[in-house]
């Protein structure tokens, strides 16, 4: 019995969890857009797959990419990209900003654009 309790608690923690998560959708099929698409997918080995399909730097990526018109610190923020941005090694840690927790998030799925 507390096997099954305790498994319908960690399946409502999910589905919370993934409530809030914000769908993304490729713009056009550029190399920018892509690894911006990477860079949203928050997980390091996508990101890194990107890159090495694009055979360039890292360190390039975080200073010339911008994805929506954002530098990648500011998508990473925006979104709540922490585990790609630690893998990019992108400090978001060190600002601050106010987010309002009663807005209600739009279940809209976000255009992704990379840079022109």
């Amino acid at each position: 019995m507390k096997v099954l309790m305790t498994a319908a608690a960690l399946t409502a923690l999910v589905s919370v969890s993934n409530a809030h998560a914000v769908e993304f959708v490729a713009a056009d099929d550029s190399h920018a857009t892509e690894l911006c698409m990477a860079f949203a997918s928050d997980r390091p080995h996508i990101m890194l797959e990107a890159i090495r399909g694009q055979h360039t730097a890292k360190v390039r990526i975080t200073n010339k990419l911008e994805c929506n018109d954002m530098n990648l610190s500011e998508f990473a923020q925006t979104y709540s990209l922490t585990r790609t941005a630690k893998f990019m090694r992108i400090d978001i840690e060190t600002e601050t900003s106010i987010k309002d927790i009663a807005q209600t998030e739009s279940t809209l799925p976000v255009v992704l654009s990379g840079s022109k």
